[in-house]
């Protein structure tokens, strides 16, 4: 039976990640002709207090906008999109999307160059290149996550929240029945194998010093 519309995950930080491809499945669901629901225009929130230089850029061009009725707009300005979904905590997140969403008509352009420059400021930011094609943990004797926790540690980068990184390291590692970054004997493997040239021997130790994790006695 043919969708009747696709759920994506939308948002501009990922617009370009190659891990999210945020931008080849809007433009499959566009091909198709396919409605879109948006889900994550905030990457769970993330985005509501996106990095400080971030920001700047932002409530120098709006100062009474909110940092998150960017991430909403961004996504309802895309052609096809039907939904935007908006997780709320209370009373005053609801009053701030109404402001600025009962009469949208879209992003100007001087707006849209502004999120432009947003995103490019995130891309700035140094983080671990990985592209999630996962050919480390096919290779690596001991079963760590080395995708998920390279994704943790990127948003821990990104947003200085070591809370929701470690929620995020829980998720695509522990949850994925996968081992964490502590775990790792540096036995070199997966980087013979990886296709962005990653130390990721180097990359696991900060991780499993940053995030508190302890190597597992047998």
């Amino acid at each position: 039976m043919d969708a009747e519309f696709v759920q994506l995950q939308i948002n501009y930080a990922d617009w370009d990640n190659p891990a999210i491809q945020s931008r080849d499945v809007y433009e499959v669901a566009r091909k198709y002709g396919k409605p879109i629901v948006v889900m994550e225009p905030l990457k769970g929130g993330l985005l509501a207090n996106p990095p400080e230089q971030v920001t700047n850029i932002l409530k120098d061009y709006a100062p009474e906008m909110s940092t998150a009725s960017w991430g909403i707009r961004f996504a309802a300005n895309l052609e096809g999109v039907l939904v935007v979904l908006s997780g709320m905590s209370d009373a005053s997140q609801m009053d701030d999307n109404i402001s600025y969403m009962k009469d949208f008509k879209g992003l100007a352009a001087d707006e849209e160059a502004c999120l432009m420059k947003a995103r490019d400021e995130l891309a700035r930011i140094p983080l671990i290149p990985c592209t999630t094609c996962n050919y480390c943990a096919k290779v690596c004797p001991m079963e760590i996550g080395i995708s998920g926790s390279f994704t943790a540690k990127n948003i821990y980068t990104l947003f200085n929240n070591l809370e929701r990184a470690k929620l995020q390291e829980n998720w695509l590692v522990k949850g994925q029945g996968r081992k964490q970054a502590a775990e790792c004997i540096k036995c070199g493997k997966c980087e013979q194998v990886c296709p962005q040239h990653i130390k990721i021997r180097e990359e696991l130790a900060v991780i499993a010093e940053e995030f508190g994790q302890k190597r597992q006695e047998n």
